[in-house]
């Protein structure tokens, strides 16, 4: 029999502190509509306004250097890409470049959108698109998402200056899906600045321009008049930041705002309008394998054994996650291993595996957040009581975001655990093996010269069967020497006012653009 007790008294105890027992279940996404009214009435224009919640508040507004998921909510809207990602098809399609073509196995080149307008109404040009390229690459300028860009080694702007040629460090398979998260930026804006200098202020070519960032309250959008592409329905959007899911709700059902983000199920019953879809979010704890205790292969395969990711999934989000199949991702991704399994809950095994390492009870340092994704805080409790209950000393720390960020990026302030949310908006695993798993990945824990010269080839292997080939052969070997514990896979949730249109994509992006009102 499975050993639920410990833990579960722990969910309760958590559910029952934010009044979360017995509120509802996975509804439909369905409303009640109101009684039709005998008397006629002149029809009301629709409303072009719209208030959102999201979980915090950014940590900047420079798209090209934070990873910050409160950030993108904005930023998607503000800022555009060369290259856009059909939220249906997952397929590239062009944007900000009007063309595109192959040049050689390392040269890409791409033309320049013409009438496009930036938001202080001068000219987008090429100079802009190979600018934002070869900034977003610059090892000085240290983005957070260089990763992503990893076979990208810099951009020029053609002979007749309405194109730029972007070089590749080889063949790249994925070039125009990575593409698809690289903002470009104004150069006359951007160039010479520090991020910091850029942190709260935004240029942009996207449907929407800033219009002010209030500190500690909300960050305002405006439909920007000479966009180039089809005017949206909503004009105006102001993001307020709220970071407990029951404060969310109770906005919501009040008419405060018209979207509450990342609910929790039990609050599915009393949501106005439910919006879901599956997500690219994978939940994950990171091992720090450059030094500690998390270096033992067997305190690693240990601490898989002793999380019961069903009963976590079952219990904490009701069936908007499911358990990860022993490595990264989802089925569908490109170089998802299809015969791999989870590893089971399985204490004895995990107390078997502290024995075979020596583990004496040295301290295990456990680093989490409270807010940023769906009970984040509560089901790293519950990890770490189960953890404990196998034989681990875990010791656990929760920290502001921006320090969690400092903890995630810089290699010197590593803990033992980390408790994060990998995207992978690329729906291919290159997106997450190069960046957790990698040795230059900018959140691996590890550096093993197999995986770096496994992911080198598979980077560059335009074969669709041997690119799958070599990634399932890496996650085989993930799953006999994990880098993390792979927790779960999430389903989008979030709440709405009950006349709002609007479709959760595939790819998670908030696009004001997508949303219209009755």
């Amino acid at each position: 029999m499975r050993k639920y007790a410990n833990y579960f008294s722990i969910l309760l105890i958590i559910l029952m502190s934010v009044g979360l027992v017995g509120c509802g279940s996975n509804a439909a996404t369905t409303t009640t509509a109101p009684a039709a009214s005998t008397t006629s009435a002149p029809a009301a224009e629709a409303k072009t306004d719209i208030v959102i919640a999201i979980q915090g508040e950014p940590s900047s507004l420079d798209p090209q250097y934070s990873d910050d998921g409160n950030m993108y909510y904005i930023t998607w809207n503000v800022f555009e890409e060369l290259i856009k990602l059909d939220p249906i098809t997952l397929e590239p399609y062009a944007c900000l470049a009007s063309e595109y073509k192959t040049i050689d196995a390392s040269n890409w080149e791409f033309t320049i959108r013409e009438g496009v307008k930036w938001h202080d109404g001068t000219t987008f040009t090429a100079e802009d698109a190979a600018y934002s390229i070869n900034r977003i690459v610059d090892p000085v300028y240290g983005s957070q998402i260089v990763s992503d860009f990893s076979t990208i080694k810099g951009a020029k702007v053609s002979d007749d200056g309405k194109k730029i040629i972007i070089t590749t460090d080889g063949p790249d398979p994925i070039l125009l899906k990575r593409l698809t998260k690289l903002a470009i930026v104004q150069k006359a804006f951007y160039e010479g600045k520090k991020t910091e200098e850029v942190t709260k202020v935004a240029m942009g070519t996207g449907p929407y321009k800033l219009e002010s960032w209030t500190q500690g309250q909300n960050i305002k959008l405006s439909a920007f008049a000479d966009y180039w592409g089809d005017k949206p329905p909503i004009k105006a959007a102001t993001y307020r930041f709220i970071e407990e899911p029951v404060t969310r709700l109770s906005a919501l059902k009040t008419n405060e705002i018209n979207i509450a983000i990342n609910m929790y199920p039990e609050y599915a019953a009393d949501l106005p309008k439910i919006f879901t879809g599956v997500s690219f979010e994978t939940y994950w704890m990171r091992f720090n394998q450059f030094s500690g205790p998390m270096k033992d292969k067997n305190l690693r395969l240990a601490a898989n054994y002793a999380v019961d990711l069903q009963g976590l999934a079952d219990a904490m989000f009701l069936g908007y996650a499911a358990p990860c199949q022993g490595q990264m991702g989802r089925k569908g991704y490109t170089g998802y291993n299809d015969s791999l399994k989870d590893y089971g809950y399985d204490v004895n095994k995990a107390k078997e595996l502290l024995t075979a390492a020596g583990y004496k009870g040295e301290v295990i340092q456990l680093v989490s957040e409270r807010g940023r994704w769906l009970k984040d805080g509560e089901l790293t409790e519950a990890i770490a009581a189960q953890l404990t209950e196998a034989g681990f000393n875990i010791t656990t720390k929760f920290v502001s975001w921006n320090e969690w960020l400092t903890f995630l990026f810089e290699r010197s302030k590593m803990p033992d655990i980390q408790f994060s949310s990998s995207g992978n908006e690329f729906f291919d695993m290159d997106r997450t093996y190069s960046t957790l798993v990698a040795g230059t990945g900018t959140q691996s824990g590890v550096d093993n010269p197999e995986y770096n010269a496994i992911l080198a080839a598979a980077r560059v292997e335009m074969d669709p069967a041997k690119r799958e080939a070599m990634y399932a052969d890496l996650a085989s070997k993930l799953h006999d020497d994990p880098f993390g514990i792979y927790l779960l896979t999430m389903n989008e949730l979030d709440g709405g006012s009950p006349n709002l249109n609007w479709t959760v994509r595939q790819d998670a992006r908030m696009m004001l653009s997508e949303m219209s009102f009755n």
